[in-house]
């Protein structure tokens, strides 16, 4: 490919969207118009001969190529940028990089394992990850100084300093003693059995579903495997994301049953300190992660 003919300012483009995952906020971020946007991503799909982006639901979803695509393009600007600034040499210090995660269960759960593999792909070495539990009341505040790298919350970021987008969204469940498999869930059994639930539920309400508030908790937890491990052994009955859920059915045997209302679904926001929005490296961790919700 002969470069004298290419965009260069189409690598800006492509690393805009796969960073923002929205044709709308990577316009927004760019200063463009969406439809200048989208010219220039028309152009781009022609130069690689790839859709590089399809369209899944209300997202957008990178392809293979795309994804082949990104770390080397957020590589060239970075270089790109570090030349320009004057400083064209800065020593590598992804080996002694440790990032601060706070994903809860599901991104520990569901995420992680893919991630380590798909960084260990990427980058010939496996990451130095600190897992954290850090309270949702002061989770934002912890990203906004720096002290977490990044976090999976159930609310979008509140505060300047921390950027978030939605990564997942699941419906809820019901698990029960594999025992218990053929007996119908009903609103009436589900509020006359005992159930585990995260300490979190607690003040929680279900509109449209009064009898929430009034089940029979037996036991309080203040993480998924835990409550997991109680249905299995203990008999209890437990509510949570379907992707858990089955996780979890596969290592305990538990049998997965529709909730017998309407309960809005689980969703995730991937959050992380706006100063680290161009790190590379950061990058290529919260693409990673993001490519595991989906």
């Amino acid at each position: 490919m002969n470069l004298r003919r290419v965009d260069l300012n189409l690598l800006t483009i492509f690393d805009a969207i796969m960073t923002e995952g929205s044709i709308t906020r990577a316009a927004a971020r760019l200063g463009m118009t969406q439809p200048a946007l989208s010219n220039a991503l028309t152009r781009l799909r022609r130069l690689v001969d790839d859709p590089l982006f399809v369209r899944i639901g209300n997202r957008i979803v990178p392809t293979a190529r795309a994804e082949a695509l990104a770390l080397p393009v957020r590589q060239a600007l970075d270089l790109a940028e570090r030349a320009l600034s004057g400083h064209p040499e800065e020593p590598d210090r992804e080996e002694i990089r440790i990032f601060t995660l706070a994903v809860g269960d599901v991104g520990e759960t569901i995420a992680l394992p893919h991630v380590l593999t798909r960084l260990r792909r990427e980058t010939g070495r496996t990451p130095r990850l600190r897992l954290r539990c850090a309270p949702p009341e002061t989770i934002e505040n912890e990203l906004g100084n720096g002290a977490v790298d990044l976090a999976w919350l159930v609310f979008p970021a509140s505060i300047q300093e921390v950027n978030s987008e939605p990564v997942m969204q699941d419906e809820f469940v019901c698990v029960v003693p594999a025992a218990d498999a053929d007996k119908q869930m009903t609103k009436e059994r589900y509020l006359a059995i005992d159930h585990v639930v995260l300490g979190a539920e607690i003040a929680a309400d279900v509109p449209g579903f009064g009898g929430w508030r009034r089940r029979r908790i037996a036991m309080e937890v203040h993480d998924y495997a835990p409550l997991a491990t109680l249905v299995a052994t203990a008999g209890l009955a437990a509510t949570l994301p379907k992707r858990l859920a089955q996780h979890y059915s596969a290592i305990y045997g538990l049998a997965i049953q529709p909730l017998p209302f309407e309960m809005p679904p689980a969703i995730i926001h991937q959050a992380w300190p706006r100063a680290l929005d161009r790190d590379s490296t950061h990058i290529r961790l919260r693409r990673a992660f993001k490519a595991a919700a989906i």
